[in-house]
């Protein structure tokens, strides 16, 4: 493969990297809500499943999913399902709720500038990232939306190949050029998830994350409606 050729690959696959879908809105609401470990473990669920991927396709294995009508149909439903799950958990975790003011009781012997005071402090009630099912679901949300991500299979059927001769090493090359697609998607994400962390204590702020949550949801729901009503 020539110079102008590797050239084309890499600025081919950084703009489709860059375009925001699944794993930009996945990763922005899980480093938002969790911090930037959160978004590491995304990003290693997404890298776990594009290693998959493109051992399918250096395999030729991705090739026969893409010409099985019945078995795309099944990953593309499969995957509109998914995303409509996760939209629709997070939206209906953002669903206003009726709170019932519960009485702060007041030490003995406490002023009332004092009481005012504890009774005022903010309650942080985000889970942590060392809480285990944080984490996991984290890893499984990368891993699940992106196997079931249809895009990523015609990605590396139908863009991958344009930039390999058929012939003796074909399989060599299609592993190299996905390597470098996958190395190119961990770098980007990992300067995002970095830049969103810098950017974490005014986008945690209750209403601002308020919109970040809802937007998720609204466009996993988006997204998976278009997945369904592809072809």
């Amino acid at each position: 493969m020539s110079d102008i050729q590797i050239v084309s690959f890499v600025a081919a696959s950084l703009l489709i990297i860059i375009v925001p879908g699944v794993d930009f809105a996945l990763v922005t609401r899980q480093t938002v809500r969790y911090g930037r470990r959160a978004g590491f473990v995304v990003l290693a669920g997404l890298f776990a499943a594009a290693l998959v991927h493109a051992s399918l396709a250096t395999a030729g294995l991705s090739a026969l999913l893409v010409s099985s009508p019945a078995l795309y149909t099944v990953l593309r439903v499969a995957g509109a399902l998914y995303l409509l799950y996760l939209g629709g958990t997070i939206l209906w975790a953002t669903r206003p709720r009726r709170t019932v003011p519960v009485a702060q009781p007041v030490p003995v012997g406490a002023g009332g500038a004092g009481a005012g005071t504890d009774a005022a402090a903010p309650v942080r009630d985000v889970p942590a990232l060392d809480e285990p099912h944080v984490a996991r679901r984290s890893f499984v949300m990368g891993v699940t939306s992106q196997l079931l991500n249809v895009k990523v299979v015609v990605f590396y059927v139908s863009f991958v190949p344009q930039f390999v001769k058929p012939g003796d090493g074909a399989a060599a090359r299609t592993a190299v050029l996905a390597a470098t697609f996958i190395g190119l998607a961990v770098l980007w994400w990992a300067c995002y998830i970095l830049l969103i962390d810098r950017l974490q204590p005014w986008l945690t702020r209750p209403s601002v994350l308020l919109v970040i949550e809802r937007l998720t949801g609204l466009i996993l729901i988006v997204l998976a409606v278009r997945i369904a009503l592809s072809h």
